[in-house]
């Protein structure tokens, strides 16, 4: 708090006292409450009620009447230091009313003096100039008057320099007093710089200390980003329902993608910020339309608006492709927005089947192209894959989850040749893998990957604290030459799919696109090839479902990777259910006659 030098007593101290009252009265009420809780256990005795329930009830009780006791004591030292603000700065104004009168006093006695000091310099002028004597004596009385009135003057600037001083000091001392710990409790700024990492901040801090720091210091909740899941889950756990309602309504975006929390809490937190994030991207576009169409941009502002508009655009888009896959598919089958960001455009991940409950989960990666405004057509795949799981694994329950959690290269873009965008993207795709595995320690865990998203999948894998039951991969655009066997893998069991390699201009059916990235790649290592180790499944022999012709998941004819009753399709259900035994083999690719053809012109034997 700055203080106005020209006004140090500025201040509305009957405010101040009415807000200490009403902390006082609050306090009051807090301890009334804490009394009353206190008598319920005192009152909870074996002869009236005994067993789990009344033990549950007075741990309860007695939690909350710790939590009121605090309360008092803050608010109580609240008022105190409310009301010795208000008693500092009552001194200070009446200090500056004293101070202020004598100051005009002093201004006009000084006035006064220099008037009569001048009318006596101007008689004697008259005495010397009609030949007179000067008498200098008068002259010199109002001129010690005037110095007099003049230190009077400068002693008074002085004791207001002072005032200044004192104001100050009582301004700090309220700042002080209102930031201890006495008030602040564990929000106190000695107490919350000692809580250096997430996991310190969630065992050292209630869920309404965090409720008041996502008001007053949202800044610091970002350090719960980082926090051990394990210890989220605990957390989590232990918060009462309305505890937990009240952290998702006010940090949604947050709570949705805290690993650790449970996803269904995940799931509703999510979908308060995806209500929140679509009106705010739509008064985005329109202020990037029209809120500055009076400015002269020139080539490069226009430009640069447009970039903007296209950015709000596809943030809007993917938003709302997320909201429509929320509400599409079988409604037998939950469908959990387990996490989203507010990058442009958004990142996320959404959850078909009961993620906290399913035995046997798969993450599902998409490669090149996909982005949230795929995401209703990438949950359809996914889905085909949890329809074809539960058909050869009835036994158990299962969920998928369409991960979309990085950002993938376009189609037609040369990102796709490099490994960029696969390494943060397998940062994050770890991130989620480990998370899960820290909370659901009991499911299988597998992830399937397509095209570039295998290239992303492998990075994440050979993360250290990384480890799934199994890694399939269908269409691979490649891996990284340091990834060349899958024992580099933190995979129980690594399995891979590839359709025939045929060039876009080949009339075969095949896959035009993965060879691509394998030949002309920063990721050349094929997972299907024999020194790699995976175990090779068919996607093209003609045996037990549909041959795959496109690199598509979902292709014309229903031939893509993912499509209903294809011999792939099929073969990755058998993979991510621990039925390995029943994958059909990879058959051995001979040259398309296309191929054929280009072999003999060039010459090649």
């Amino acid at each position: 708090m700055s203080v106005d030098a020209d006004n140090p007593g500025r201040g509305d101290v009957a405010g101040v006292l009415a807000a200490a009252r009403e902390r006082s009265m609050k306090a009051t009420a807090m301890r009334d409450a804490e009394w009353e809780l206190q008598a319920a256990i005192a009152g909870v005795t074996p002869d009236v009620w005994a067993g789990e329930a009344a033990m549950a009830f007075v741990a309860a009780a007695a939690s909350s009447a710790t939590e009121v006791a605090g309360l008092a004591a803050r608010w109580d030292a609240e008022a105190t230091a409310l009301s010795a603000y208000a008693r500092g700065v009552q001194d200070i104004q009446d200090r500056q009313r004293t101070l202020e009168l004598q100051r005009d006093e002093a201004s006009a006695d000084l006035r006064a003096a220099e008037r009569s000091q001048r009318n006596a310099a101007a008689e004697e002028a008259v005495a010397v100039t009609f030949g007179g004597v000067a008498d200098t004596k008068q002259s010199e009385r109002y001129g010690r008057s005037v110095a007099r009135h003049r230190q009077t003057l400068t002693d008074i600037e002085a004791s207001w320099q002072t005032l200044i001083d004192d104001r100050d000091a009582v301004n700090r001392a309220c700042i002080t007093a209102l930031t201890d710990e006495g008030v602040l409790g564990r929000l106190a700024p000695g107490t919350l710089g000692g809580l250096q990492s997430g996991d310190a901040m969630l065992t050292g801090l209630t869920a309404t200390d965090l409720l008041v720091l996502a008001r007053t210091n949202p800044g610091l909740l970002e350090k719960l980003k980082a926090s051990d899941p394990a210890t989220v889950q605990t957390w989590w756990g232990g918060l009462g329902a309305d505890d937990q309602t009240a952290l998702i309504a006010a940090m949604p975006g947050l709570i949705g993608n805290l690993e650790g929390v449970r996803y269904t809490d995940r799931d509703r937190a999510n979908r308060v910020w995806l209500r929140q994030q679509i009106p705010e991207a739509k008064r985005d576009i329109a202020t990037q339309n029209y809120g500055a169409g009076d400015t002269n941009y020139g080539a490069a502002g226009g430009y640069q608006q447009e970039t903007a508009v296209a950015a709000a655009l596809a943030r809007l888009r993917g938003l709302e492709a997320i909201q429509k896959t929320l509400h599409q598919g079988d409604s037998d089958t939950p469908r959990l927005l387990i996490s989203l960001t507010d990058d442009r455009p958004p990142l996320a991940a959404v959850a078909l089947g009961d993620l906290d409950s399913a035995q046997n989960v798969t993450f599902a990666v998409p490669g090149m192209g996909s982005s949230a405004e795929s995401m209703p057509d990438w949950a359809a795949s996914s889905e085909k894959v949890l329809r074809a799981q539960r058909q050869v694994d009835d036994a158990r329950s299962h969920a998928v989850v369409a991960w979309i959690g990085y950002e993938a290269p376009p189609v037609g873009g040369t990102q796709v040749l490099g490994t960029g965008l696969a390494r943060a993207g397998g940062a994050n795709l770890a991130d989620a893998l480990c998370g899960f595995a820290a909370t659901r320690p009991g499911a299988d865990l597998n992830v399937l990957a397509h095209s570039y998203g295998t290239t992303t999948t492998a990075i994440a894998l050979t993360d250290a604290g990384v480890h799934v039951d199994s890694f399939v991969s269908i269409g691979s655009a490649g891996l990284p030459p340091d990834i060349d066997e899958a024992s580099d893998l933190h995979a129980d069991h690594v399995f891979a799919g590839q359709a025939q390699d045929v060039w876009a201009v080949d009339p075969a059916p095949g896959d035009q696109w993965a060879w691509f990235g394998r030949a002309f790649g920063d990721h050349p290592v094929n997972p299907v090839g024999s020194d790699f180790g995976a175990q090779t499944f068919g996607v093209d022999s003609g045996i037990g479902g549909t041959a795959v012709g496109d690199h598509g998941v979902s292709a014309p004819g229903d031939t893509g990777y993912l499509d209903a009753n294809t011999e792939s399709l099929w073969n990755v259900a058998y993979a991510t259910t621990r039925h390995a035994h029943l994958l059909t083999a990879a058959p051995r690719h001979e040259p398309t006659p296309f191929q054929q053809a280009i072999i003999g012109a060039s010459g090649v034997n």
